[in-house]
């Protein structure tokens, strides 16, 4: 099956990948043209250099991301700045520059972490990888792949996940363990042809071809390495046709078609040179080094063999070794030092233990003034110590109460905004009694006008009937009257500071209004949100003494995470995705069980545990403060004696069960 699906692959590409790139790139430039924005500029500058120039021009390249770098500092435009570093890194590596890579990868790892840039994040742990896999240090790239894959995976980065697939496949590869090479082959190239990503797929093909390669298997691998040199990708790279010549020529070495394998040596050279890649100048003129050799034509071995030794003497000599150590290993470089200072300090105890045997008085005056020094320094030392401590404890203090009064604040924010949400609820839930009110009492209206006619005609019977339906109005004008001024009374408690007092409340009525508060909250600010409300009410459940307004809050926390969760789902689950928050009640062991169940997102198992400490917060940063849960957690627990629990599943559901004492 796999066989067939390669042959079909040209087929299957068409003109489509061929040209992405070169859309992808216009389409900026006809954007920039129409917006002049500096940060469209910044993207089609590193768009340009990566997928235009990566393997053809290196110097062009980076004199685009340069470009970059420098207009996203000077408009601080991060992201611009994060993706311009992590491009300068890929053409360093590609030029063989392997410390200036690692010195910049290292420079943008902290701002792509801090920013949650992911897609560079994964592209540096790449970068990175490539560079020690190029040194031949096995465990850290297999570390920084694997670190790099991790990201692609957790965060659906489809393309980069083949990149990272790949690359670990290689890695294998180079360390003999075939089976391992495999099983990342396979799984890349299986979601190549799922998602329609065949951009890199000649990567996965030639990653079959070097495992037949190694199982000995040279009529199979020389076919892989055939097709994959036809994708039009590669037929666009330089360094791709290279690595495939170069492959074809070793294989048809394994089946001795000298004449061939010289053929495709020389091929991939020219690649290289054209790429000005010293790795692969070095590898396919030490294969034409060999070849020339077995054949006697020794001028041209010799020939090969001088420019394989330039490139190597390029990619590995002493002072770009060196300045890879310096980067990688300064920790060990610290401990060192340290360890020759105690030696030193050895050394000079030695020589003054020396120096004593010449004579006990001699040794008797260098204690003496040699331990009253030390004394002094200590003393002064101690000294100093104390007055440091003595400031970083103001320091503290200071930070302490500073963090008091800056957290006061946030707490009141955080009520001041769920009294916005809720205001936004009550807008539309008030509506609906206020209309009651204004139509029954124009009915009634109307009725006594008819009233005082039948009471002319002399009509009693008719005059009853009539005061009968204006007493059932007026029953509803007083129903719907009370049920307003429930929802108002509520939103005057809620906005209040202090915590209430405790008095008896139906905890299904306080629920069902907070639901609907805060469905059409959301609603307000967001008008395309809809989502199915379903209530399992325990009609046994008693009335308990709470603080309205406290335990409001706590449903108005709960709901709102709720639809938060169940919205932003919606904006990818696809249309087969119907967003659901249920509320129910019960009574069980002498308390009353409220629980929030929503089909949302789920929460990760690494955070469930974080997600009641204050600031802490999954949301995008603007859209949470981290306190509402917090928040939630003091009331229930600390004001009511309760409990707050969370049952969840990452993508599938979360379910928040509040318990509450009757008594």
């Amino acid at each position: 099956m796999r066989k067939t699906l390669l042959l079909l692959l040209p087929l299957i590409i068409g003109c489509s990948i061929a040209s992405a790139q070169k859309n992808d790139i216009d389409s900026l430039t006809k954007a920039y043209k129409k917006n002049r924005q500096d940060t469209t500029l910044v993207q089609l500058l590193d768009d340009k250099a990566i997928e235009s120039e990566l393997q053809t021009n290196t110097d062009s390249g980076l004199l685009h991301t340069r470009q970059a770098l420098a207009i996203s500092r000077k408009i601080r435009y991060k992201k611009g700045e994060v993706q311009s570093l992590a491009d300068m890194a890929n053409f360093l590596n590609e030029r063989g520059d392997l410390p200036g890579a690692l010195k910049v990868t290292f420079e943008v790892l902290p701002i792509a972490a801090e920013i949650k840039d992911y897609a560079t994040l994964s592209e540096c742990y790449n970068t990175l990888g490539l560079t020690y896999s190029t040194l031949k240090n096995d465990a850290k790239a297999l570390e920084y792949y694997r670190k790099g894959l991790e990201i692609t995976l957790q965060k659906h980065l489809d393309v980069q996940t083949i990149v990272e697939s790949n690359n670990l496949s290689r890695q294998f590869l180079d360390m003999n363990q075939l089976d391992s090479a495999l099983w990342y082959t396979n799984k890349a190239y299986a979601l190549s042809l799922k998602k329609h990503l065949l951009l890199d797929v000649g990567f996965l093909i030639r990653n079959f071809g070097i495992i037949e390669y190694k199982k000995g298997n040279y009529a199979r691998a020389a076919d892989f390495f055939r097709k994959s040199a036809a994708q039009k990708p590669t037929l666009l790279n330089h360094y791709l046709q290279g690595e495939d010549y170069r492959r074809m020529a070793e294989a048809y070495q394994k089946l001795n078609k000298i004449d061939s394998c010289i053929y495709c040596a020389k091929i991939a050279y020219q690649q290289a040179q054209i790429e000005r890649n010293p790795n692969l100048i070095m590898l396919t003129t030490s294969l034409l080094t060999d070849v020339f050799r077995k054949k006697n034509d020794y001028k041209q071995a010799y020939d090969y063999q001088q420019i394989m030794l330039k490139a190597q003497d390029s990619l590995f000599n002493q002072q770009k070794t060196l300045q890879v150590q310096n980067l990688t290993f300064s920790e060990q470089q610290r401990q060192d030092a340290l360890k020759a200072s105690v030696i030193a300090y050895q050394n000079k105890v030695r020589f003054f233990t020396l120096i004593g045997i010449l004579g006990v008085a001699v040794l008797i005056v260098l204690i003496l003034w040699y331990s009253n020094n030390a004394r002094k320094r200590a003393n002064h030392l101690l000294h100093a110590q104390k007055e440091e401590i003595a400031a970083q404890r103001d320091d503290l203090e200071q930070a302490y109460s500073d963090l008091k009064t800056t957290q006061a604040q946030l707490v009141q924010r955080e009520k001041m905004a769920s009294l916005g949400e809720l205001t936004a609820g009550i807008a539309h839930e008030i509506q609906n009694p206020l209309n009651f009110v204004n139509n029954f009492s124009e009915v009634n209206t109307e009725l006594i006008d008819e009233m005082e006619q039948e009471i002319t005609k002399g009509d009693l019977a008719e005059v009853q009937a009539i005061a009968q339906n204006i007493k059932e109005n007026q029953q509803k004008i007083s129903q719907h009257g009370k049920r307003a001024d429930f929802i108002v009374k509520g939103m005057l408690l809620h906005s209040r500071n202090n915590t209430g007092d405790r008095q008896l409340t139906n905890i299904n009525v306080l629920a069902d209004e907070f639901f609907k508060l805060s469905y059409h909250g959301l609603r307000a600010k967001d008008k395309s949100f809809n989502a199915e409300m379903t209530t399992n009410f325990d009609e046994n459940v008693p009335q308990i003494t709470i603080v309205q307004q406290d335990i409001g809050r706590v449903f108005l926390n709960l709901f709102n995470n709720a639809f938060y969760a169940v919205n932003q789902k919606s904006k990818t689950a696809g249309t087969g995705y119907k967003p659901e928050v249920t509320v129910s009640t019960s009574v069980e062991n002498g308390q009353v069980i409220i629980k929030v169940k929503d089909n949302g997102m789920g929460i990760p198992d690494a955070v469930k545990e974080k997600i009641m400490q204050p600031f802490f917060t999954t949301k995008p940063t603007g859209e949470g403060t981290g306190l509402g849960l917090s928040l939630t957690y003091d009331i229930v627990v600390k004001g009511h004696g309760g409990s707050i629990a969370v049952d969840t599943k990452e993508g599938q559901f979360t379910e928040f069960i509040v318990t509450l004492p009757l008594s």
